[in-house]
């Protein structure tokens, strides 16, 4: 099998086998129409962008939500050209580093996005657009008539 690898190898180097995505350890046709939809048609290309970014690409389109991807492009990639399986992989040592990884950046583009809404509001308040008084928020009332109260009038009942 070490022979298979290393022939496989030096035919790849000297390029006279072409890989596809779905050629890959983990990746299929399904996961080749997905990184299309990215920019990655070829294997040089998502090695050079590498799994994570590849991963978290597809996330932020929403196409993906659960880790098995993640897992599946970093086993594909992982020992060159033979992969890894993505089990192995989602159990094994780089998971947890992974997963942190994954949730940094999404705090990060979480905070970006709060960042701009923020600078946007307050350009807007500037402008003479709303302010932030005027639009309604979760708990206050829907109609704010400046803080006169209306008092019902009781009826008899008989």
């Amino acid at each position: 099998m070490t022979d298979r690898n290393s022939k496989v190898r030096r035919r790849i180097a000297a390029g006279k086998l072409r890989l596809r995505v779905r050629d890959l350890r983990n990746l299929g046709p399904r996961a080749e129409t997905l990184l299309a939809e990215i920019g990655i048609h070829s294997v040089e290309a998502l090695r050079q962008r590498g799994a994570l970014e590849a991963y978290l690409e597809l996330r932020r389109r929403g196409s993906m939500k659960t880790l098995n991807m993640l897992w599946a492009l970093v086993g594909a990639l992982d020992p060159w050209p033979e992969g890894t399986d993505w089990r192995e992989v989602s159990r094994g040592e780089a998971r947890l580093s992974l997963m942190l990884e994954v949730e940094a950046r999404d705090q990060a583009r979480l905070a970006v996005q709060r960042a701009a809404v923020t600078e946007i509001s307050a350009v807007a308040e500037i402008v003479g657009g709303a302010t932030a008084r005027d639009e309604w928020v979760p708990g206050m009332p829907f109609e704010t008539d400046g803080g006169s109260k209306r008092k019902s009038k009781k009826k008899n009942r008989r």
